[in-house]
């Protein structure tokens, strides 16, 4: 979106410290996952590393992102996995594979689920996929493109059929950060909205008609 200018994740085209840099950033917050992410290939420079050190090691070394046990565990279970099933080059592995041998492969991995794939296979292998995390399903049941209420599950099986081609990461990113800066979950900045003039929620908040007398004027959203 223009609104945000070209905006980043963070992500990294590298699927094997992409994924790690995805089992991070679990029910963290952004900063903080970028930092213990920085921290873990600090201290663990290479994946016979990660493989071979305690998990009380890997857990003292990202306990600044909360739930240090749980992704130490995680993270070690990885990467002894990426070793053992793909070889000592896993990212060359996993870029030859087509779309569906990587996402079966990918959500075997511990902690990996079917959302954290589809990011691992957006940012890092070229694939046309849609994550849908909570901002993009929060955005998208505020603009009335799904029910409200539905499971996470239900809005990733609805959502990336009305993605166009081609599309998708573009989108992505530019909807979670959206959903980061403007259109909260508690208190959404209705008004400073790009998106205003489109939204169902919006509108009823502000108690103003969409495209009607009483709008306010709309506002394109324009690609990167």
């Amino acid at each position: 979106m223009a609104t945000h200018d070209t905006p980043t994740l963070g992500n990294y085209s590298d699927p094997v410290e992409e994924i790690f840099y995805i089992l991070l950033s679990a029910k963290t917050a952004d900063a903080q996952y970028r930092r213990t992410h920085a921290a873990l290939t600090a201290r663990f420079p290479t994946l016979r590393d990660l493989a071979a050190a305690r998990p009380g090691r890997i857990a003292s070394c990202i306990a600044a992102g909360g739930m240090a046990n749980v992704k130490a565990d995680r993270i070690k279970g990885t990467a002894r996995k990426l070793l053992d099933d793909l070889g000592e080059a896993p990212a060359d592995t996993l870029r030859a594979m087509g779309d569906r041998e990587a996402y079966s492969f990918l959500t075997t991995l511990p902690g990996m689920g079917p959302k954290s794939a589809l990011c691992v296979m957006m940012c890092s292998l070229n694939c046309d996929v849609f994550p849908v995390d909570v901002n993009v399903s929060r955005i998208a049941v505020r603009l009335g493109a799904v029910p409200a209420g539905l499971k996470h599950y239900h809005y990733q099986e609805l959502l990336p059929p009305k993605i166009p081609d081609g599309r998708s990461k573009e989108l992505h990113v530019g909807m979670v950060v959206h959903g980061r800066r403007i259109c909260l979950p508690r208190t959404p900045k209705c008004d400073s909205c790009a998106i205003l003039d489109l939204c169902k929620f919006g509108a009823k908040r502000l108690g103003i008609g969409r495209r009607g007398a009483k709008s306010l004027p709309p506002r394109a959203v324009e690609a990167d």
